[in-house]
């Protein structure tokens, strides 16, 4: 099949208005800054990098980490330094749990928090609207340029107004697309602030999925991502995740399907099966986050190591040449060279290629923050540098492993 150009949101009628936007953190980002650009285009608006000094300028926002916290505040200096006319709106996880902090910095617009971001088109319209009917009035002007937040929870756990409102989402300037089938979690996980900044577990309607992956499908899209908190937690009646997966497995003609991520608990052997799909990308990423049990009990994790280890078994026995990637957590609270010895031991024993290590970082709010045995520094650097080693070396014997072989990819 010959494919079809990837839908830009520029527009060929422009206002004089132009847009760009920062998307900082995970594929539901991604999914939602290409959902905001689109909305933008469809309404005249010129599409440009932030390099480029648009008139508007969005951050979207994560709070993963403190250094993601510190990221988003660094970024939001950039842009108001390179281009200080610019009129800027923070949006995402962070504007959602501390708005007052980004209303700290002077230039910020306004904070549209996660529970208003699909509306934050309507209410950057509605401001832009507020600063042409003040004309040149300087007492307007000035209370226009004093910040707001235009979210009513301040801060507070987010219920999200229309996360699915976002329509016909296509990629902006990538090749790969996201579909997004589920937001928010109801776990809770002693370390995470995701639960405050999205809110609880909501589906979206399984008949806009199939929609929007046909429509994908019929563009040309290569890659369609599959995107959300906890995509293991799609529910519609009796329809379950693996149920939606193999609809839309059978469903697309071109397009390849791959998942963001997914919990362990969702891992089984159904989903292995899947995975042999042609049209499944051959690919899992399956968070541990520990190899430790006690490490796991207090983070409040579904899974013992043993559980980790046979549905990752599973899948193996089924689908030997699966890539398999995680996240890891270092310097947990109470963390010993043991615990830490049990999380290198599961990675080696399952050859875990792929994996995202990041120190542990407390998030106020969450009870991590508070533990005591707090891990010292130097520990952890010596403990990343030793994740850091395996990867190295078992990304080395994964390449060892495909040479030769033809695969297909996506640039």
């Amino acid at each position: 099949m010959e494919s079809t150009p990837l839908q830009k949101a520029t527009s060929t009628e422009s206002t004089e208005l132009s847009v760009g936007i920062h998307t900082l953190g995970c594929r539901l980002n991604q999914y939602e800054s290409d959902g905001i650009l689109n909305r933008f285009g469809r309404h005249s608006y010129r599409i440009v990098p932030l390099t480029d000094g648009p008139d508007i300028a969005i951050i979207n926002t994560c709070t993963v980490t403190e250094s993601a916290d510190a990221r988003n505040r660094n970024i939001i200096r950039q842009v108001l330094r390179r281009n200080p006319q610019a009129r800027i709106f923070v949006t995402g996880c962070y504007a959602q749990t501390d708005p007052e902090k980004i209303l700290g910095i002077p230039g910020v617009r306004a904070v549209v928090g996660n529970d208003r971001k699909s509306n934050i088109f309507e209410i950057i319209e509605g401001m832009l609207e507020e600063e042409r009917r003040s004309d040149a009035d300087p007492v307007s002007q000035s209370s226009l340029s004093g910040g707001a937040i235009a979210d009513p929870g301040r801060g507070k756990r987010a219920v999200l107004t229309d996360p699915f409102a976002y329509g016909d989402v296509f990629p902006v300037d990538h090749s790969r697309a996201y579909l997004k089938i589920q937001d928010g979690c109801d776990r809770k996980c002693s370390y995470c602030k995701i639960p405050q900044a999205r809110g609880g577990g909501i589906a979206r309607d399984a008949a806009e999925i199939m929609a929007h992956l046909r429509r994908m499908d019929e563009a040309g899209i290569p890659e369609i991502v599959l995107t959300g908190v906890n995509l293991g937690w799609f529910r519609e009646n009796n329809m379950r995740f693996a149920d939606l997966l193999e609809r839309m497995l059978e469903t697309v003609k071109h397009a390849r399907i791959r998942l963001s991520s997914i919990e362990p608990s969702d891992v089984n052997e159904r989903l292995a099966e899947l995975s042999l799909h042609p049209r499944f990308c051959n690919y899992l990423h399956v968070p541990v986050q520990s190899g430790s049990v006690n490490i796991l009990r207090q983070m409040k994790r579904s899974y013992t190591p043993e559980t980790f280890r046979m549905r990752i078994e599973k899948v193996r026995s089924i689908n030997p040449d699966v890539f398999l990637g995680t996240d890891l957590m270092v310097g947990f609270p109470g963390e010993t060279d043991a615990d830490f010895e049990d999380s290198m031991k599961l990675l080696v024993d399952l050859d875990i290629a792929g994996v995202h290590a990041f120190p542990f970082s407390p998030r106020e709010g969450t009870s991590a923050a508070v533990m005591p045995g707090r891990v010292h520094g130097t520990i952890v650097k010596e403990r990343m540098q030793r994740v850091a080693a395996h990867k190295e070396a078992a990304m080395e014997s994964f390449y060892r492993r495909m040479d030769g072989r033809i695969v297909e990819g996506v640039l």
